[in-house]
């Protein structure tokens, strides 16, 4: 596929995205509004803002990761989306890569919002180091991205794959503290949000905006390349399986 083309396909494929009600209102108008409800319940005197920001961060690649993508292929695959794309030059697998793309930006464009709203608003303190940053949040960005394509890969039923990314999706977002911060939660909770990818994402977050050493991320940096070798891995084989056309 040419520039042009990839260029093309990706303006078409955004204004998709823009066009649906869940994907921008989930990633943008919800973290807004969830920064507008904690601040004024808890404002930023002792830094409560500065953390939350980040781990809404998290809340909005969980948006694009578990909700939008995984529905998106599986919708693309039950219209037959795939089947008229591999009859042109540009093929399924550019299509799939513009998608990914697509939420890719969508997340870092919602997360830069969030970041300027938390400033304006609350005056937010960000210490770490955009070099350290954003490679958090991209490897954050590919280990949800990962588990939404393992979704959408294994479960060859749409409205399953729908059903499931929606149930992983909200366990993740209400219990890793990329809503209610964890230390609200009782302890059993705590135990159990461990166990929960996000919950690395939100924390190794929130440490690189504040700036702590990035040895000390490695346990949550380990875990979230597990999770997207062994998703990407295991995705890939069921996609090759499949019949997506």
């Amino acid at each position: 596929m040419t520039a042009k083309a990839f260029l093309k396909t990706t303006q078409m494929i955004g204004k998709i995205y823009f066009r649906e009600f869940s994907g921008p209102f989930f990633s943008v108008v919800f973290p807004v509004g969830m920064l507008l409800l904690f601040g004024g319940i808890y404002g930023n005197e002792y830094g409560a803002m500065d953390e939350m920001v980040p781990a809404l961060a998290g809340m909005i690649i969980a948006v694009n990761g578990i909700m939008t993508l995984p529905l998106n292929l599986s919708e693309y695959m039950t219209n037959k989306v795939y089947k008229r794309f591999d009859a042109t030059p540009v093929g399924k697998g550019n299509i799939i890569l513009v998608q990914i793309l697509v939420y890719l930006l969508s997340t870092f464009i919602s997360t830069a919002i969030i970041i300027v709203a938390g400033r304006i608003i609350h005056d937010i303190n960000i210490t770490g180091a955009w070099y350290v940053i954003f490679p958090a949040i991209l490897l954050s960005c590919a280990a949800v991205f990962a588990m939404g394509f393992f979704i959408a890969a294994v479960f060859k039923n749409g409205k399953l794959a729908q059903i499931i990314s929606y149930i992983v999706y909200f366990i993740m977002i209400f219990l890793s503290g990329a809503t209610v911060p964890l230390w609200l939660m009782p302890e059993n909770i705590r135990t159990l949000a461990n166990a929960l990818p996000l919950t690395h994402i939100v924390i190794l977050l929130q440490n690189t905006f504040s700036g702590q050493p990035v040895n000390e991320q490695f346990t949550a940096i380990f875990i979230l390349l597990g999770i997207i070798i062994a998703c990407g891995l295991i995705g890939a084989v069921s996609y090759r399986n499949r019949k997506w056309a």
